[in-house]
């Protein structure tokens, strides 16, 4: 006498993606809403180009350079003699010690280098130089 085996039929599991694809959907919309996008201060710069350029996260303090008579520090308007005394009061308001320099690309090199000194002098360790990519 031979025993025979039914075979059984095995259910087949399988990954649903429509939840996934709800769950991207709202996360895209979430940030769509929550990003900041390019926050630019009052002057018109044309800023130097570079091939190399990395993104950095928006910091608390930006400061635009044209020449030393219109420096802007977030979007109050000063001159290079007000510098100090207008940046040690933006250390007082924020803890945050990083700082990214938007400068014209015609702007005197002293000027800049004079500038990075005194937000040294004052605390900030993290100073970025905003760029623009070169188009290969």
């Amino acid at each position: 006498m031979a025993i025979t085996f039914t075979k059984k039929n095995k259910n087949k599991s399988y990954i649903d993606m429509i939840p996934m694809i709800d769950i991207i959907f709202q996360l895209t919309i979430f940030f769509m809403v929550a990003t900041t996008f390019k926050v630019t201060s009052g002057i018109e710069l044309e800023l130097p180009k570079a091939a190399t350029v990395s993104n950095v996260t928006t910091t608390q303090l930006s400061i635009s350079i044209v020449n030393e008579n219109q420096i802007m520090i977030g979007s109050v308007e000063t001159s290079f003699s007000e510098l100090n005394a207008r940046i040690i009061d933006e250390s007082k308001k924020s803890s945050t010690r990083s700082v990214i320099i938007y400068g014209d690309k015609n702007m005197e090199y002293n000027l800049l280098i004079e500038v990075m000194d005194i937000l040294r002098k004052n605390g900030y360790i993290s100073i970025d130089l905003a760029l623009i990519k070169k188009r290969e």
